[in-house]
């Protein structure tokens, strides 16, 4: 076999190890075989450029997702953090950076291009031809620099996944906390509407009793301010009310109705410690950890480039019709290496440098203010466990206290101003005990949040 037939022989075991196509004859003669077999690859079930274009108007529309709110509170918080935007950003993100480390990955395959060059070879004799190259080249060694890249890639993947576990608890503890304060406020609402129900008709009472002259008028001021301070209490309670009731309206587009926020479920799975390896593996600071091993990668890819590579590189050329041009085959390693770059890789070193190290302090900063975050959270639902008991203890009192002075009242040994103090100070034990459970419903948020597990509670993962 003579040295041509050889290479030709060695050309085509190439390019079929790295590809379909039949024979090499097939591309030359077929060119759009290339771009076929590429068409042939694609996923038709992916979307394209013309059906990811919408106007404006189109994207307003979509903005919001009807979500059918007796589905139960489960359910519903569920359907609206999964179409939230900012979590289908995070998710989106994540496999694009998946798509990144297939594509990086490729470089370690066969590399073909084709050309096909068609005119006239010259004028002066008429000649006109086509002829027709194929390039394939394949990387061997390059001291570990594409290795590295993808390892980054990786990382970023891993980094933007994590990033998107921790989106969904971050939205789940916010649609919990919308959910949390309209309850809160509904509750304060008709808490102070029932106090003032009670109170005017003893206001009434005492003003009828000044005005015949015998009370005394300074009681009748004292039960009047009394009145007018929570009648300012329930104005400010009425106005966050209906922020509560716009803000959950405006994330799953009707109020609640009947259904209630569970916090028995979310009560019961709050741990009652945490170990080390629950703070390790929380999505945040998996996140940060990934995004450090991604810079790190990056650096060491970048250290490898003050190397040599060492590519497979082969070429057929092969001319068609009257061409003039003879055909050439080539086969054999390459071998590069940068001798001179202007300083370009140090700078290039010194910058990957300086990302390792700032993500080596975003990892450290995230794991002490979750840890700290987390810490808190567990001392203020100890404390408010010890609130919320001596708030319904001063409640049971001010009852006791008001059936008391109302029994006296009858006989004449109270009067109406001790009666409205107080139903004022069992407004103030009440609503204090309301607000002190929602405070511990959202502490108890912060922590399951913080920790990665309310996406696995309302079964997102």
């Amino acid at each position: 076999m003579g040295l041509k037939n050889y290479l030709n022989f060695i050309f085509l075991v190439f390019l079929l190890a790295g590809c379909k196509w039949s024979s090499v004859g097939d591309i030359l003669s077929n060119p759009r075989s290339m771009l076929q077999a590429d068409d042939a690859s694609r996923d038709l079930n992916k979307p394209s450029a013309d059906s990811l274009e919408f106007s404006l108007d189109e994207v307003i529309d979509t903005a919001s997702v009807d979500l059918n709110i007796n589905d139960g509170f489960k359910a519903v918080v569920k359907a609206s953090v999964e179409n939230d935007p900012e979590v289908v950003r995070a998710k989106q993100e994540y496999q694009a950076n998946q798509s990144s480390v297939k594509t990086t990955k490729t470089q370690k395959d066969f590399q073909i291009s084709g050309n096909l060059y068609g005119g006239v070879e010259d004028l002066t004799d008429e000649i006109v031809g086509v002829a027709g190259v194929l390039n394939a080249s394949r990387l061997v060694f390059d001291g570990g620099q594409l290795d590295s890249q993808i390892s980054a890639q990786e990382f970023r993947a891993l980094a933007s996944l994590s990033n998107y576990y921790a989106k969904l608890d971050n939205r789940i503890a916010n649609v919990g906390k919308l959910w949390i304060e309209l309850e809160r406020y509904s509750a304060l609402n008709d808490l102070i509407g029932s106090r003032l129900n009670v109170l005017r008709p003893l206001i009434g009472q005492l003003e009828k009793v000044a005005q015949a002259g015998v009370g005394d008028r300074s009681q009748v001021a004292a039960a009047q301010r009394t009145v007018s301070m929570i009648s300012v209490i329930q104005a400010d309670v009425v106005e966050r009310f209906e922020q509560a009731r716009l803000n959950f309206s405006n994330q799953f587009g009707q109020l609640p109705g009947s259904v209630r926020y569970d916090s028995q479920m979310i009560s019961s799975a709050v741990p009652d410690s945490i170990s080390r390896s629950q703070v390790l593996n929380a999505p945040g600071l998996r996140g940060a950890f990934f995004g450090y091993q991604s810079a790190l990668a990056n650096l060491r890819s970048i250290e490898a480039k003050d190397n040599f590579n060492v590519g497979f590189e082969a070429k057929l050329q092969r001319p068609f019709g009257n061409s003039d041009y003879s055909s050439d085959e080539s086969l054999g390693l390459v071998v590069r290496r940068t001798l001179y770059d202007g300083n370009k890789l140090n700078a290039e070193i010194e910058q990957a440098t300086a990302q390792v190290e700032g993500q080596l302090a975003i990892l450290r900063a995230t794991f002490k203010e979750g840890k700290r975050s987390v810490e808190a959270a567990q001392q203020t639902i100890l404390s408010l466990d010890k609130a919320i008991t001596l708030a319904k203890k001063n409640a049971a009192n001010a009852k006791e206290e008001i059936e008391y002075l109302r029994k006296q009242l009858v006989i004449g040994q109270s009067t109406l101003d001790s009666v409205l103090n107080a139903e004022a100070r069992l407004y103030e034990a009440e609503s204090k005990e309301i607000n002190l459970i929602a405070e511990r419903q959202v502490a108890e948020l912060l922590i399951l949040g913080s920790l990665g597990e309310l996406a696995e509670i309302f079964e997102l993962r």
